[in-house]
């Protein structure tokens, strides 16, 4: 029964996180093309806007919690792991192993939204579930 529960959510951790990734092609879209933003400061202002995104859709779609100032410290936190755990698995995989940078992108895909979900589940969103 606890890992249907759990289940159910990753499920919902997964459209929020198909959500947010639309939110931040548009941000990306509309800040480099409309805007006319240099690049790289447009995804990086895309990003921050997805993760806010993804935050408040969390809150409400998947945890059904409320929204508290530690909760939002946690998840930049976990995002902030997230994207470290991305970059060292990248770097292994592409210049230790000598891999496509493709093949690493399947492995991070695979395995940080796994990791974000279990941090966000039992430790930002503190649920026995």
């Amino acid at each position: 029964m606890v890992l249907k529960k759990v289940f159910g959510k990753f499920i919902k951790y997964s459209l929020v996180g198909c959500v947010s990734t639309v939110i931040y092609f548009l941000a990306v879209y509309i800040l480099i093309e409309g805007f006319y933003m240099e690049p790289v400061m447009g995804s990086a202002l895309s990003f921050i806007i997805m993760t806010i995104a993804s935050f408040f859709l969390n809150v409400k779609y998947t945890f059904n919690s409320i929204i508290t100032g530690q909760k939002a410290m946690r998840f930049m936190m976990v995002s902030t792991i997230g994207f470290i755990l991305n970059f060292i698995l990248m770097f292994i995989i592409v210049h230790v192993f000598a891999y496509h940078y493709f093949i690493g992108e399947l492995v991070t895909i695979l395995v940080i939204p796994i990791v974000n979900f279990l941090l966000n589940n039992y430790w930002t969103f503190q649920t026995n579930t």
